[in-house]
């Protein structure tokens, strides 16, 4: 019959508290390995939470997305409608979303990389002109800025935290969406999705 103090003994060695440090140890670095490993295609997924009044049902892959006129930063107006024939990225963020701020230059690089072969829009949920304007001169930003400061845009697409990404193939046609920021692969994967 074993001795019933053995737990104890364990505990009060050298040895048994070193097994047990060994085996943490070992157990925090497979966790790390695999939230971590290389190849893995999971990016961050930041979102900040925000308030949207009235705001319809998110458009779903396979729906025919919302269509909108706005006027962007220089003062033109921006459709839907006038967009078809292109596929269309629709970015809904936030000049004071920590998110979207990291992951702009990744956007902003896509932009220039693809040569217009997809219409890439930044939305900005409840941002009038003259909070968006001075946010896009500092990172120079070339594609398309659209302030929602009434918020509906927003609206229309069921936005609750941003960043949030549409997907749009050349018919308009909701081809992905996804929530939170987006690793450069993750934005070539979506985007090839619109563009075949």
């Amino acid at each position: 019959m074993p001795d019933p103090d053995w737990r104890a003994r364990i505990r009060g060695s050298r040895l048994g508290n070193l097994t047990v440090l060994a085996v943490t140890a070992l157990a925090v670095l497979i966790g790390s390995w695999l939230v971590m490993r290389p190849g893995d295609e999971a990016a961050p997924v930041a979102v900040s939470k925000v308030d949207v009044p009235g705001a319809a049902a998110a458009p779903v892959v396979g729906d025919q997305a919302p269509g909108f006129t706005a006027t962007d930063l220089n003062g033109a107006s921006v459709s839907l409608d006038g967009l078809r024939g292109r596929p269309v990225w629709l970015v809904f963020m936030a000049t004071w979303c920590t998110g979207c701020r990291a992951e702009v230059p990744d956007v902003q690089g896509f932009h220039e990389r693809s040569g217009g072969e997809v219409e890439v829009i930044a939305v900005y949920v409840g941002e009038p002109a003259t909070a968006v304007q001075p946010f896009a001169d500092r990172l120079g930003l070339s594609f398309t800025q659209l302030p929602d400061g009434q918020t509906t845009l927003s609206s229309a697409y069921g936005v609750m935290g941003v960043p949030a990404h549409f997907f749009l193939d050349s018919a308009g046609v909701v081809q992905e969406t996804r929530i939170g920021v987006l690793s450069p692969d993750q934005i070539d994967q979506a985007v090839a999705k619109v563009t075949v």
